[in-house]
């Protein structure tokens, strides 16, 4: 689908730009000037160049300053308002320094090649900022497109988690209807928690507390199926309470633990989540026990609730966060590193 036309941040590269214009602009008027390079065209250059980057630096500024108000105009009125108060700042700077000061003080002046005229200053001028502020505008449309697409990939990732335990729990809380209506109850309060989880929109962030409580449903709702069989250690050191993290980056693990741990074995066994943390990042390591010999282990995974975790991690967090596995000593651990990030929308510090 075609996108819109966006007002871009003007605070964003337009410096750079407008001294880029600047030098095309001095190069463009010194080459259909003169002929030879000699030594008095030099200087003439030099100082050609230095009036344009005043009108540069002066515009990218009057942009930045107005630039809360030239983004909330339209798209095509925002892009107008901005080529306006370039020309003025242009046309303001030249009649300052080629009227006004020449009147009371005695300055020298360009020799060595014919001035142009206002017309030829205006169209030239005009060239220049037309080509910045499209610049301007296909890379805000660019950006837009890229975070669209990143937010689409990032729904299209967590909407493939699809836990198997939904239609386990399901089956548990059907025979608890009729024996224990009231822990029937509680545990779909809890299903439906974990369902709205489950839709929930995948570029923002959620308080880790809130993925930790998550987790705690999810494993109350697998005790109901389980009973004696599964057995929960929390140990939560210096967890801190204003970090974020996408949604959906434990819940799947332990689902793996209970799938490839718990169940094949024939008296259960222990998931231990150790969780520590200082003050850049926080580490999560989740201990399952490995069937025994004569016990049916599942088949093994595809690795696709793995997968999935460490692409969303990232997504948010680039090579700040990590996510790997190993076995040691019968017990199979998973191991989930990721920075203390404060910002709920986009993962950034």
């Amino acid at each position: 689908t075609d996108t819109p036309l966006i007002p871009p941040d003007y605070r964003s590269s337009v410096t750079g730009l407008l001294l880029l214009a600047a030098l095309f602009s001095s190069l463009t008027i010194v080459s259909f000037q003169v002929s030879d390079w000699y030594y008095g065209v030099i200087l003439d250059f030099i100082s050609l160049l230095g009036v344009n980057c005043v009108i540069a630096l002066t515009g990218a500024l009057l942009l930045k300053l107005f630039n809360s108000l030239l983004v909330a105009l339209p798209p095509l009125i925002s892009l107008f308002t901005a080529y306006l108060l370039l020309m003025l700042s242009t046309l303001a700077i030249l009649y300052t320094l080629f009227v006004i000061i020449p009147q009371h003080w005695k300055i020298n002046t360009i020799e060595n090649w014919v001035s142009l005229s206002p017309a030829q200053v205006f169209t030239l001028a005009s060239i220049c900022y037309v080509l910045v502020l499209m610049i301007l505008s296909y890379r805000a449309r660019n950006k837009v497109i890229s975070q669209s697409y990143q937010a689409a990939n990032l729904q299209a990732l967590q909407s493939r988690i699809r836990p198997h335990f939904m239609f386990n729990s399901m089956n548990s809380i059907a025979g608890l209807i009729r024996n224990n209506p009231e822990m029937a109850e509680h545990a779909l309060q809890d299903l439906a928690d974990l369902t709205r989880v489950l839709m929930a929109d995948a570029r923002k962030l959620v308080p880790l507390t809130a993925e930790i409580e998550t987790s705690k449903q999810y494993l109350k709702i697998e005790k109901l199926r389980l009973g004696d069989r599964l057995c929960v250690q929390w140990h939560m050191k210096s967890v801190p309470n204003n970090c974020f993290v996408p949604s959906l980056i434990l819940q799947p693990l332990l689902e793996n633990a209970v799938y490839h741990g718990i169940e094949p074995s024939f008296g259960g066994g222990v998931i231990d989540i150790d969780m520590s943390s200082d003050t850049n990042r926080v580490q999560i390591l989740i201990r399952n026990p490995i069937p025994g010999e004569g016990e049916i282990s599942h088949r093994k995974g595809n690795q696709i609730a793995m997968d999935n975790i460490k692409e969303r991690l990232t997504r948010h967090f680039g090579d700040a966060a990590s996510l790997s596995s190993g076995q040691r000593n019968e017990m199979h651990i998973t191991k989930i590193v990721f920075p203390v990030v404060t910002n709920r929308k986009t993962g950034e510090n």
